[in-house]
């Protein structure tokens, strides 16, 4: 059945081709619009490998995509998969085209088919995974984030670890800081995992543990009122208390609005 889901921001960039290029690339391959004679043209376009024309409606489908076409993209996702069922690179791109059309179901099919097609697919494997792990299946997504990570060829495999740990630590799941430990080991400075895994060890009364990530994360970016309220905690916990008020003190006056800022003024009221 259809849902809707917060979108998921494809590893894939859609390439900015100039459209007319890349009609006339399809054009060339598809139906040999350069030749004078139509029986050439035919017999061209039915020796061309049917994966690269799928590819070629896959690319078109894509640029559609970005233009906000979704209607006419969807027809040309259909094409390539007519021409080539088990194709990677359309059915994830059919797959993330569902996402946006909010059709929970047949995104995860198509996304599925593509990774089962290619399991070195590593940008349809994550936001698999991704998909998982906002549709309430986020022990499922884990296998996902670990096939996309797997591959030697594949640059973000932090961000696979990290957010196989973020979708673990949301349903309490132990392994949660394993993932984002390896996550660290690929990119020390990954502000995210720093921030979760400091938030994870808060929640487990790690405090120690905790200031030490919080601290590598402040080292590395200007504090946001999350951040500076967690610091804040952590320094509470740990009755640093010249250390707390600093923190208390650069949230108030920083983030006057923030509803960080609110819940300490709360808590002052309490008091």
């Amino acid at each position: 059945m259809n849902g809707h889901v917060t979108q998921i921001v494809p590893l894939i960039v859609l390439e900015k081709l100039k459209k007319y290029s890349l009609l006339v690339v399809v054009c060339l391959s598809l139906s040999g619009c350069a030749s004078n004679s139509s029986k050439p043209n035919i017999d061209a376009a039915k020796k061309t490998p049917k994966s690269d024309r799928a590819m070629l409606h896959t690319r078109l489908a894509r640029e559609y995509m970005g233009q906000k076409q979704l209607a006419t993209a969807q027809l040309e996702l259909e094409k390539a998969l007519r021409l080539s069922p088990n194709h990677s690179d359309s059915n994830y791109v059919m797959g993330l085209l569902m996402i946006q059309l909010n059709n929970v179901k047949d995104a995860e099919y198509y996304l599925e088919r593509s990774v089962k097609s290619d399991p070195e697919n590593s940008s349809a494997a994550h936001d698999f995974g991704m998909l998982l792990c906002q549709t309430g299946k986020e022990r499922r997504s884990v296998e996902y984030f670990e096939i996309a990570a797997s591959n030697p060829l594949f640059k973000r495999a932090e961000l696979s670890y990290m957010r196989a740990g973020e979708c673990l630590d949301r349903i309490n799941d132990t392994r949660a800081e394993a993932f984002l430990k390896k996550a660290l080991t690929y990119n020390a400075k990954l502000r995210p995992a720093l921030f979760r895994l400091a938030m994870f060890k808060k929640k487990n009364g790690q405090n120690l543990s905790a200031r030490a990530y919080i601290e590598r994360y402040m080292a590395i970016t200007k504090p946001q009122p999350d951040a500076l309220l967690l610091a804040y905690q952590i320094e509470s916990s740990l009755r640093a208390n010249d250390v707390a008020e600093a923190y208390r003190k650069k949230l108030l006056e920083d983030f006057p609005g923030s509803k960080q800022a609110e819940s300490l003024r709360s808590i002052d009221r309490a008091n």
